[in-house]
């Protein structure tokens, strides 16, 4: 069965009068396919981000600066929205697992004192992808495509996870024709993925559809997309989410800054009611590189893991291997110390323990010939 636009949204676009495309109508009523996108922006004409998403009224954006906008209301092709505040992120420092400081005897034998939410432990890491025809213009020559480009997105971030050690489990499964019906399909597979692997956090990613300027940037001098969060304002794990976006955000603002466009808390459920750590990332648009989005992903795997409270193998490993290696040397510098105690101990046996009896005999002859001076004179 096909779905349709909400009626208020389908409201508001009569009023104004605008005319939407069949092929809109009886499509994904979460964004736009008639190759068209909306603009955001203010009263004051300042242009916000530009999506091909569908909004609702009462729907957020946080934008790269943390200024978070609320939608008002439509006027064709523009969706207004006003300032309602500097979104403050989380703490880094809170979100990281730290080390403490090791004791004498963790560094002798080569004990570790970590902290985190994790302990050091880690879990699998999930990826799907609902939208699976998804592809980028400037590499395929189509918007779309049976095995689109958005699989190579996923695939190239799974490998870097892989590299740094964690566990990634990838699902092909089909979720075409890109219909209204997408997110129903693909919610078996996040279910299966759940019952099968139980994941830390599952990933579905997509593609945005506007103009390239949107999400061109650059990541350590190298051409890259930004990323979009969207978190879905109707399930009732949206604080959660929205928290766990914001960790995102926080972290790679962090560690590479201008890599992320923004969080989307809008209209829809994405199938985050599931759990707290399903999250959808659109890595660029239509009209950007698929190598583009690759290299965005390739930088995110050092992002994600630490926002849903994982921690490296691979870092671990390499902790481990170096507090060894100090804790070897530790072991060295004590028996070093130690043999060379014990040499001074036998030189002091054989030379100068009879010049040791004789002091002692004279100091304790002496003390007592004081004391018995003392008591004579009283």
């Amino acid at each position: 069965m096909k779905r349709y636009l909400s009626f208020s949204v389908l409201l508001l676009f009569v009023l104004s009068g605008t005319v939407l495309p069949n092929s809109w109508l009886e499509l994904d009523v979460t964004e736009r396919n008639d190759g068209g996108y909306f603009t955001l922006q203010t009263d004051v004409d300042d242009i916000v981000t530009k999506t091909a998403r569908i909004l609702d009224v009462g729907d957020s954006y946080i934008d790269r600066n943390n200024h978070r906008y609320e939608v008002i209301g439509f006027d064709e092709d523009t969706i207004k929205v006003e300032l309602k505040e500097v979104v403050t992120l989380p703490n880094v420092a809170d979100i990281l697992p730290t080390t403490a400081q090791p004791t004498f005897l963790q560094r002798v034998f080569g004990l570790t004192a970590t902290t985190g939410t994790q302990d050091n432990n880690w879990n699998t890491i999930g990826i799907y992808f609902t939208h699976n025809a998804e592809s980028y213009v400037p590499t395929s020559g189509v918007e779309s495509k049976d095995e689109g480009d958005i699989q190579e997105v996923g695939k190239t971030l799974a490998e870097a996870l892989r590299a740094d050690g964690f566990e990634v489990v990838v699902s092909e499964n089909s979720h075409l024709p890109h219909d209204g019906e997408a997110y129903s399909r693909s919610r078996r597979t996040v279910m299966e993925m759940i019952q099968q692997q139980q994941p830390a956090t599952l990933i579905d990613i997509h593609r945005d559809a506007t103009p390239p300027e949107v999400y061109a940037t650059q990541i350590e001098g190298q051409d890259a997309t930004r990323i979009r969060i969207v978190v879905g304002r109707q399930n009732q794990n949206r604080e959660a989410t929205l928290e766990y976006a914001k960790r995102i955000k926080a972290l790679a603002d962090e560690q590479f800054p201008d890599m992320i466009e923004g969080i989307f808390d809008a209209k829809g459920n994405y199938n985050q009611d599931l759990g707290p750590r399903m999250i959808l990332l659109e890595f660029g648009a239509h009209t950007n590189p698929l190598k583009h989005a690759q290299t965005a992903a390739e930088f995110f795997a050092k992002v994600i893991p630490a926002a849903a409270g994982l921690s490296s193998p691979a870092a671990a490993r390499s902790e481990d291997g170096s507090v060894g290696a100090a804790a070897r040397r530790s072991i060295l510098w004590v028996l070093g110390i130690a043999a060379a105690l014990t040499v001074g101990f036998v030189v002091l046996n054989k030379q100068g323990v009879g010049s040791l009896r004789i002091f002692l005999q004279r100091e304790l002859a002496g003390k007592r010939s004081d004391n018995d001076g003392e008591e004579n004179q009283e």
